[in-house]
């Protein structure tokens, strides 16, 4: 028989404040409270002892990591490698400690009982043992944890009890027992009508999302637990928890994949608005990851002018597609063309030729993927290697020809005239605005295209429409001042080079033990290996610019074509998640996934659909998926576990404020949202949202005021409902009809 039963302990929040070190007498269980029985009292004396022994371990452990960072910080910086090492050693020790900083008994989730043995094994956010090696605590992203998450009572990985704690204020607040092994049950407290899980998912939103190790349920668990190759994508409609998941597979990933580790571990979240970026920047922090970096497309793209939305809907959808970058591309080969005609390069003695074939002789060793200006240098000194067999002979000093040809006037105008320095806002705005170079560029725009986007330049005022093409456009031009900062760099490594051999003559002439020193320092190879530390050149990373070693894309469905390009660009692997529900998809999305990513150039794809709702109630679902079912009966509507929600509310827009006065006053907790109502001023809790900005976010309360006026056909179907699926617990829809 299969026992799919939850069995619920409740106890009072405690206030707490920092766990001491010494917590033999601490208790993480409220005793004031009576037990349902003696025998659960008795299950969870041994649950109070392992928190004792992780918060006294945890504490020892922060106090040794302390020691070691002052005493580590007191260390000579020493030189080049050392002083390389201190600083790598300081910082992952400073991470460590910021990790523990995060931690405390709290940060145990709960435990697992082995039925043949009945061992129990405790899992939390990271692993942990005592200095005996006894293992007090798996981390939650270790294989062996994996059967607290993933056991059903189909396959329960030979479990015979799973229990979870919900923490509040660092007590537990109540815990909840599935029992996998029947012969148990009765040695429990009894069966519970409502289990605690159900009653975690009705507790009122916070302003900030939380993570959900404690109640990640199967489905879930396999999702973040899926490989790294290829594109992953995790379909699921609102409630499902797809975002939440993705987040938690960040974090799954940087610690379980070794690749990604090899190639710098830096994964990029991109999200779909500011207050979704808001709303989930602690969930990784939480899980010990607090270098992913996580921003919405227009913020990875710096611009100092802003950001307008695009006023025309047939100019963003120009400039979306892959044409539009095609254009792009070409409008920069305009400016990579060899001359035709010979050239000659006069010098003090001599005489050199360039023509079209020595160009494009050159231009073939640049690196392929070099951008416009930095190619510039390197186009240069291949020019030079290409012209120096004209001009040198057997007695000329061949480094200062080669340096008499890079300076030369005339190279330098060929350069200017057949591959100028650019601005990559620049030619943007002269793509804009000459009919001629848009035409010769934009071979599979039409003509209307081209006069639409001919008609609409931009005058210093770039829209979000815009964001992709910049983006592109800076990765195919690259940085304007390359080339002076390259004579820059290479001053300055030719003054430490001088200032290093220096540094070398000097040990060979100040050295008591001149045979053997001296010997050492003589050979070349040993000389060029500290001149190597001496000039490295220390670049700072890329920022938001990657490459990423993995991608997560929340609201993926939106993307457009040029946008999908962004992501792309920064992530040369493929390795990406992508999260997304079609049926949220404003301007519609008929295809599969499959279909859709195939048209970017994704073809390595796995789905792996969500279909229960764990947020919001039955009754909210029902009356959002009349919106969609309508007009998309393939949508993912999924199933809500939640069957006790108060009823959807109909009342006239009038009532708006007093509906929220009423709802604020009896709630001292939770958030609200008014939905479609944009010159409504809210007091503080509530949020003003158009059904595009409200998309990942959830609200106890949800407000949607005239939603006829969200336009019609699938759009305005998709609108209403991303509005009234962000309610968890209660909708009230404001409409005059």
């Amino acid at each position: 028989m299969v026992h799919n039963r939850y069995l619920r302990h409740e106890s009072q929040p405690l206030q707490g404040a920092r766990v001491p070190a010494k917590t033999s007498n601490t208790s993480y269980f409220d005793a004031t409270q009576p037990s349902p029985s003696s025998e659960s009292t008795a299950n969870t004396e041994q649950d109070q002892q392992r928190l004792c022994e992780i918060a006294a371990r945890i504490e020892q452990l922060r106090a040794e990591l302390i020691e070691r960072i002052a005493a580590r910080g007191k260390d000579q910086a020493g030189i080049l490698q050392q002083s390389l090492q201190r600083d790598v050693e300081l910082g992952e020790l400073a991470r460590r400690l910021r990790q523990l900083d995060r931690m405390g008994p709290y940060a145990c989730l709960g435990f697992m009982e082995l039925a043949e043995t009945g061992e129990r094994r405790y899992v939390g956010r990271l692993g942990l043992s005592d200095e005996h090696g006894k293992q007090l605590m798996i981390d939650w992203r270790a294989p062996a944890a994996e059967p607290f998450f993933a056991a059903t009572h189909e396959k329960n990985y030979g479990l015979a009890i799973r229990r979870r704690y919900r923490w509040r204020r660092q007590r537990i607040s109540d815990y909840w027992d599935e029992v996998f092994d029947s012969s148990q049950l009765a040695s429990h407290a009894r069966l519970d009508d409502h289990s605690s899980f159900l009653a975690s998912l009705g507790s009122k939103r916070s302003p900030k999302m939380q993570d959900v190790l404690s109640t990640i349920q199967s489905d879930q668990d396999a999702i973040i637990r899926s490989g790294s190759q290829g594109a992953l994508v995790v379909d699921g409609g609102p409630g499902t928890g797809k975002t939440v998941v993705a987040l938690h597979r960040a974090a799954y990933l940087l610690y379980a994949d070794p690749r990604l580790r090899s190639q710098g571990g830096r994964i990029l979240v991109v999200s779909p608005h500011e207050a979704y970026s808001a709303y989930v920047s602690d969930i990784l922090p939480n899980l010990g990851e607090d270098e992913v970096l996580i921003s919405t497309l227009s913020n990875i793209v710096s611009n100092d002018d802003g950001v307008l939305v695009e006023p025309d809907q047939e100019v963003h959808r120009i400039k979306s597609s892959l044409a539009m970058l095609d254009t792009i591309k070409r409008a920069v080969l305009v400016f990579e063309e060899p001359p035709s005609a010979a050239v000659l390069i006069d010098l003090a003695e001599a005489q050199a030729t360039v023509t079209s074939q020595l160009w494009r002789d050159a231009a073939a060793m640049i690196d392929h993927d070099t951008p416009h200006n930095e190619a510039r240098i390197q186009l240069r000194e291949a020019l030079v290697d290409q012209l120096l067999p004209q001009v040198a002979s057997a007695d000329d000093d061949e480094p200062l020809l080669r340096a008499e040809l890079a300076r030369s006037t005339a190279l330098n105008g060929l350069l200017d005239e057949h591959w100028p320095v650019l601005d990559p806002l620049n030619l943007l705005k002269a793509l804009y605005s000459t009919p001629a170079l848009l035409r010769y560029s934009g071979r599979e725009l039409g003509s209307e295209e081209i006069a639409k986007l001919l008609a609409n330049p931009a005058a210093g005022a770039w829209t979000a429409s815009d964001i992709p093409l910049i983006d592109l456009a800076r990765f195919l031009i690259g940085d304007p001042h390359s080339e002076s900062k390259h004579l820059d760099e290479q001053s300055r490594i030719a003054a430490e080079r001088k200032r290093w051999k220096n540094v070398i003559h000097d040990l060979m002439a100040s050295a008591d033990d001149k045979e053997d020193l001296s010997s050492q320092l003589m050979h070349q190879d040993l000389q060029e290996r500290l001149l190597a530390q001496g000039l490295e050149s220390h670049v700072a990373s890329g920022g938001y610019s990657g490459p990423f070693s993995h991608v997560i894309i929340d609201e993926a469905q939106d993307l457009t074509d040029a946008q999908w390009a962004m992501v792309q660009r920064r992530c040369p692997s493929g390795s990406l998640t992508i999260v997304g529900d079609r049926a949220q998809a404003v301007d519609g999305f008929r295809m599969t996934w499959e279909q859709r990513l195939a048209q970017i150039g994704i073809r390595d794809i796995t789905v792996s659909p969500l279909h229960v709702n764990y947020r919001g109630t039955a009754q909210i679902m029902e009356a959002a998926a009349e919106q969609i079912l309508a007009h998309m009966p393939e949508a993912n509507v999924p199933r809500s576990l939640r069957l006790d929600g108060a009823p959807v509310k109909y009342a006239r827009p009038t009532e708006l404020g007093t509906i929220l006065d009423h709802w604020l006053a009896e709630n001292a907790q939770g958030t609200a949202a008014v939905i479609g109502a944009p010159d409504f001023r809210a007091p503080s809790r509530v949020s003003v949202l158009s059904p595009e900005n409200a998309k990942g976010l959830e609200f106890d309360l949800v407000l949607v005021c005239q939603p006829q006026s969200f336009g019609t056909g699938l759009g305005g179907a998709v609108r209403r409902y991303v509005a009234m699926t962000r309610a968890t617990a209660q909708l009230v829809v404001l409409t005059e009809q």
